[in-house]
């Protein structure tokens, strides 16, 4: 069977046959629609973590803290240093302070100290790829999250930064 582009669909359709386009497209899992309820944005693709517009969850929740399998619960207290580390930094260097960061784990230090020092960070459902906090209070307290218990490569840690 022939793969056809949704939005060549949609361009060649009237607004009933898109409509039912949509809808065949949510049933298959194609699209998925943000399940935050102050939020309108529909038709988003099935590769989207995140709403494009307020940055839920597919579960409709807002951005938060997450680590993602196999690392385990972070101790609070480590989280809590990390966290008030990233609001030290975007204070310091005036910049926009992001509702969350991400932190991949990479394995590039062989076992030792493996989380990244560039983080991705998240502004609703916008994201800037990439920050560096290398020799930072940031870097630091990452550090002391995985002298804790060294997580695989590929799981990741995002970290929610207050208002």
């Amino acid at each position: 069977m022939p793969t056809v582009e949704l939005t060549d669909l949609l361009s060649h359709a009237t607004d009933d046959q898109a409509d039912a386009i949509r809808a065949a497209a949510h049933t298959a899992g194609v699209l998925w629609k943000c399940r935050n309820a102050a939020c309108a944005t529909d038709d988003l693709p099935r590769s989207a973590r995140r709403c494009a517009l307020c940055g839920f969850d597919r579960e409709g929740e807002p951005i938060g803290d997450k680590v993602s399998y196999p690392y385990g619960p972070v101790p609070g207290d480590l989280l809590t240093a990390l966290r008030g580390a990233l609001v030290e930094w975007f204070t310091e260097h005036g910049r926009p302070r992001p509702d969350a960061v991400t932190f991949a784990y990479t394995n590039e230090n062989g076992g030792a100290h493996d989380c990244s020092d560039w983080g991705v960070l998240h502004f609703g459902g916008r994201t800037e790829p990439s920050c560096d906090f290398s020799g930072t209070e940031v870097a630091e307290a990452l550090i002391q999250l995985t002298d804790f218990e060294v997580p695989f490569s590929g799981a990741e840690m995002t970290v929610a930064l207050p208002r």
